[in-house]
């Protein structure tokens, strides 16, 4: 499983450096953030919306918001080192309209993928080193430079009627689906819900989200989650509230997708402890 050993929660943005080894690989899952990762060294297999990619030392990888994800590390290189920023799509918009980049206060849909792109890696790991220094001047300058190299990346006004048929449908799905997230998931109450059979609702979710309606329940529930942990929520009130009866269930599910136990991710201090994360919370 990747583990993280450095974690960062600078004004909003959250920055961690993860380790991978011995064919180390992450689930399927998604992320309501904008997810850019730099490989330090090694490599790994990316799966993104349909589409496979090789991420190599010095590469680049890009998730728009809710991208449905996942990878595996390759083993015989002897491990991964690589750094992940989580950004709110609203921190995007935001430096994008202050700067006078785009004309509309909603996140764009970047180009999704792989890159070798020299800017946009540097760029990474100036974010990541100004929050380890914890220089709060020097990191709004870095993140205002990154946003600036995902935009000369490639970039577009996001369109869900195209990018999603049926897109309007799939929302009111998911919208009842995250009504009550502590429920069981029930196959016939969302296909009645989206208008069409069991069996048409699981072939819709796997062709367009990319795993099937319980899957991505799960993946709704953990974003919920993250969320309410940011707010300083104890662990496991979060768990109950969130149906996550046995905490133990809960651990597990988050550690898959975070690389981390929900009680590191929402710790707010330095820890020093051997083998435990490096923590900074602002």
């Amino acid at each position: 499983m990747p583990r993280m050993v450095e974690f960062y929660r600078v004004h909003g943005v959250e920055i961690g450096r993860v380790c991978a080894q011995d064919g180390a690989s992450y689930p399927r899952h998604t992320h309501a953030e904008y997810v850019v990762s730099a490989n330090l060294s090694g490599s790994e297999k990316i799966w993104v919306d349909g589409r496979n990619f090789d991420a190599t030392s010095e590469t680049v990888t890009v998730y728009n918001p809710h991208a449905v994800q996942s990878s595996t590390f390759n083993h015989r290189e002897g491990g991964t080192d690589f750094i992940s920023l989580y950004i709110e799509p609203s921190i995007i918009a935001s430096i994008a309209m202050e700067n006078s980049w785009l004309s509309r206060p909603t996140g764009p849909d970047f180009r999704q993928g792989v890159f070798n792109n020299n800017e946009l890696y540097r760029s990474v790991l100036a974010l990541y080193r100004t929050a380890r220094d914890e220089s709060d001047t020097d990191f709004e300058a870095a993140l205002i430079g990154l946003v600036a190299a995902l935009l000369m990346n490639g970039h577009r006004t996001i369109d869900m009627e195209k990018k999603y048929p049926d897109s309007e449908r799939l929302k009111t799905v998911v919208e009842f689906m995250k009504s009550d997230l502590a429920a069981q998931m029930n196959l016939a109450a969302l296909a009645e819900v989206g208008g069409v059979s069991k069996f048409h609702l699981i072939r819709w979710f796997k062709s367009v989200v990319g795993m099937p309606p319980a899957k991505y329940h799960m993946q709704l529930r953990l974003i919920e989650a993250r969320r309410r942990l940011r707010d300083g929520q104890h662990v496991q009130d979060v768990a109950f509230a969130l149906g996550f009866y046995d905490q133990s269930h809960f651990i597990n599910a988050f550690r898959k997708i975070m690389g981390v136990s929900p009680l590191v991710f929402a710790a707010p201090l330095y820890s020093g402890h051997a083998g435990k994360p490096r923590i900074r919370v602002l």
